[in-house]
C-alpha cells in the first residue's frame, strides 16, 4: 500500500511540476501543492503530524546546509566581511529585537516564547532566493551581493539560535551548567571535525578520487556529510551543525568543486522532498478558519523585513533601488524556521497568554478564536511561513516591477551593472584561460600563459596530477570539466580561451560539446592526435583544432630543409 502510494505521489509531483512549468509557476510550489493533495487524496493527516515526517525532510537542509558549508571560508568572509558581517549581523539583530517587543508587549507572551519565535521569523529562505538568483543569474548584482551576504549571516545564526531553543527546552537542567556542557560539547565537536576530520576526509576523498569511479567518490561524499550529522547527533546537537561543518572542511580542499557537482542534484532532490512535506503540513481547515488573522500577521511580518533591511542598507550608502529590491528578496520566513517551531512546540516553548488584552481585542472582533491553544499558535506559524515561500518566488521575479511602484521617480538604473563589474574586475578569473588537462601539453601550455602574464586556471580529473600542479606552484583543480556545474565554476563566459590538452583525446568530442552547449560563444582550441578525431571536431564549430601529428611533421620538414648539408 505504502509502495503504492509512493509511486502516485511521485506521478503527482510529476504532472503538477509539468503543468506548472507550462504556466511559469515555479516548482518549489509545485512540490508544497504535491504534499497538500497527498496529504488529503490518502488520508494522511496522521502522519503529516508525525515527527517522523520532519526527520525525513531534515534530509534535505542537511544537504542545504552542507552545500552552504562549501560556499563558506573565510577568505569569502573577507571579501563579503560588509555584507556579511555588517548587514547580515544588523538585520539578525534588528529583526529579532523588533519582533521580540512586539510579541513580548503587544501580544503579552512570555519572553521564551517572544525570543524563540523573534528569531525564527528573523530568517529568510536560502534555499529558494538562491535556487531563483541561480536560474537569474542575479547573484553577482548589486541586490544579489547584498542578499547572499545576509543569508550566510543568517546561516550561521540558525546554528546558535537551534542551540538556544534545546537549552531552554531542558527545564530539568540548571542554566549554567547546560551552558558549560554545551560550550565544551561544541568545542570537542568543532576540534573533531576541523583537525583530525580534515585529514580524514581529504585521505578519504584522495583514494576514492583514485579510482577513478564516479559512484565511488559520491559514494564517499555522502559518508563524510552523514557521518558528520552523526556525530553532530551524538553530543546533542543538530544534524545541519555537523553538515554545515563537513562542509567547511571540505571548501578549503581541491576536491570543493567536485564535491559541489556530485551533490548538486542530491540537495535538489531532498529540497524537493522537504517541500513535499512542507506542503503534507498545510492544514487546510485550519487555514479556511483563521485565513483573515493568518494573512494580517504574514502581512505585518513580511513588511517590517522590508522596512528594517531597506533601512539597514539605506544608512550605510546602498541606493534605494539596491536597497528595496534587497529587502523584497528577504522579506519571507526561511525554512530553518520550521525547526525551530518545531523544536520549540516539542520543548513546549510556545505558550499563548489568555490574559493578553491585545488578543482579547482580537477575539472580540472575531478575528482569533476564544479556544486559540498553543498548538493553533504553532499551526497559525507553519502556515505564515508556507504561505511566504508560496508567495516568494513570483516576488522575486517581479523585483523591479515591485520596486519600481515604490521608487516612482527612479529612472532606469545602471548600478546593479557597475556593481557586477565591480565584482567581475576583483576576480582573478576574469579574461583567463581555461586549461583542460595537466598532462605533458596542459603543463606547457600553462608555462607559456605564464610568461605572458595571462590569468589562468587548470582543471585535471587525474587527482596525481592537480596533487602536481600544486607543488609547481600552478593554479590546477580537481573536476569534471564535462559537468555544467563545474562549468559554472570556471566563468567561461568571462574567459579569452578554454585551451583542451589532454593526452588522451578520446573525451574532447563530448568535453567541446558540453561546453558549446552551456557557453555556444566560448573559443575553443583543441589538440587532437589523429586525423578522425579531427574530423569528428569539424562541425563543432571550435576556433582552432589542432592535430598534433600533423604540425609536428610540418615543424620536422621545415626544420629538415632549413638544414645546411656538411660539405
Amino acid at each position: 500500500m505504502s509502495f503504492t502510494i509512493g509511486v502516485l505521489a511521485l506521478g503527482i509531483a510529476v504532472i503538477i511540476n509539468i503543468l506548472f512549468k507550462r504556466i511559469d509557476i515555479p516548482v518549489i510550489i509545485g512540490y508544497i501543492v504535491t504534499g497538500t493533495i497527498i496529504v488529503y487524496a490518502f488520508d494522511l493527516r496522521a502522519i503529516s503530524d508525525a515527527g517522523s515526517l520532519n526527520h525525513i525532510a531534515e534530509f534535505g537542509i542537511v544537504f542545504l546546509m552542507f552545500m552552504i558549508g562549501l560556499e563558506f571560508s573565510f577568505s569569502r568572509i573577507r571579501s563579503m566581511k560588509q555584507e556579511v558581517l555588517l548587514f547580515g549581523g544588523l538585520q539578525v539583530a534588528a529583526t529579532t529585537t523588533i519582533f521580540y517587543l512586539i510579541s513580548h508587549y503587544l501580544f503579552g507572551a512570555n519572553a521564551v516564547t517572544s525570543i524563540t519565535t523573534a528569531c525564527a521569523l528573523s530568517l529568510s529562505s536560502t534555499a529558494i532566493v538562491l535556487k531563483s538568483f541561480e536560474e537569474s543569474k542575479a547573484i553577482g548584482t548589486g541586490y544579489g551581493k547584498n542578499s547572499v551576504g545576509i543569508l550566510i549571516m543568517q546561516d550561521i545564526a540558525v546554528i546558535p539560535i537551534l542551540l538556544m531553543v534545546a537549552m531552554l527546552g531542558n527545564k530539568d537542567a540548571e542554566f549554567t551548567p547546560l551552558l558549560v556542557k554545551t560550550i565544551i560539547s561544541a568545542i570537542v565537536v568543532l576540534f573533531i571535525l576541523f583537525v583530525p576530520g580534515k585529514f580524514i576526509a581529504t585521505r578519504i576523498l584522495k583514494f576514492a578520487a583514485d579510482t577513478h569511479m564516479d559512484e565511488i567518490f559520491v559514494g564517499t561524499v555522502l559518508f563524510i556529510v552523514l557521518g558528520a550529522a552523526l556525530l553532530s547527533e551524538y553530543f546533542e546537537f543538530s544534524h545541519s551543525l555537523g553538515a554545515f561543518i563537513a562542509g567547511m572542511v571540505i571548501s578549503s580542499s581541491k576536491y570543493k568543486y567536485q564535491v559541489e557537482a556530485d551533490l548538486t542534484h542530491f540537495r535538489d532532490i531532498l529540497l524537493g522532498l522537504f517541500f513535499v512535506t512542507v506542503g503534507m503540513q498545510v492544514n487546510l481547515e485550519f487555514l479556511m478558519q483563521n485565513f483573515f488573522l493568518i494573512g494580517a500577521l504574514l502581512t505585518l511580518v513580511m513588511c517590517l523585513k522590508v522596512g528594517i533591511i531597506f533601512t539597514i542598507l539605506k544608512s550605510f550608502g546602498r541606493s534605494a533601488k539596491v536597497s528595496l529590491k534587497t529587502a523584497f528578496a528577504l522579506c519571507q520566513i526561511g525554512e530553518f524556521s520550521f525547526a525551530i517551531f518545531l523544536l520549540s512546540q516539542q520543548n513546549g516553548l510556545l505558550q499563548i497568554n489568555q490574559e493578553s488584552e491585545f488578543l482579547g481585542y482580537l477575539t472580540d472582533l472575531g478575528i482569533m478564536s476564544h479556544s486559540f491553544t498553543s498548538y493553533d499558535m504553532n499551526q497559525t506559524l507553519t502556515l505564515m511561513v508556507i504561505l511566504s515561500m508560496i508567495a516568494t518566488p513570483f516576488i522575486l521575479k517581479n523585483l523591479r516591477n515591485i520596486t519600481s511602484i515604490f521608487l516612482w521617480r527612479s529612472k532606469e538604473s545602471h548600478e546593479d551593472y557597475t556593481l557586477t563589474h565591480t565584482q567581475a574586475k576583483q576576480s582573478d578569473l576574469k579574461n583567463h584561460v581555461v586549461v583542460c588537462g595537466y598532462g605533458t601539453f596542459g603543463q606547457e601550455t600553462i608555462k607559456a600563459l605564464k610568461e605572458k602574464e595571462t590569468p589562468y586556471i587548470a582543471i585535471d580529473y587525474n587527482l596525481s596530477r592537480v596533487e602536481e600542479g600544486g607543488k609547481n606552484g600552478d593554479r590546477v583543480i580537481f573536476g569534471n570539466i564535462e559537468q555544467t556545474s563545474i562549468l559554472e565554476k570556471l566563468n567561461l563566459s568571462e574567459s579569452l580561451a578554454v585551451v583542451i590538452a589532454l593526452d588522451h583525446t578520446s573525451q574532447i568530442k563530448n568535453i567541446c560539446e558540453s561546453i558549446l552547449a552551456r557557453f555556444p560563444q566560448c573559443k575553443i582550441v583543441a589538440k587532437v592526435t589523429t586525423t578522425e578525431e579531427e574530423e569528428e571536431l569539424q562541425d563543432l564549430n571550435l576556433a582552432l583544432i589542432i592535430n598534433e601529428k600533423k604540425e609536428i611533421a610540418k615543424i620536422l620538414s621545415q626544420a629538415a630543409l632549413k638544414t645546411t648539408p656538411f660539405h
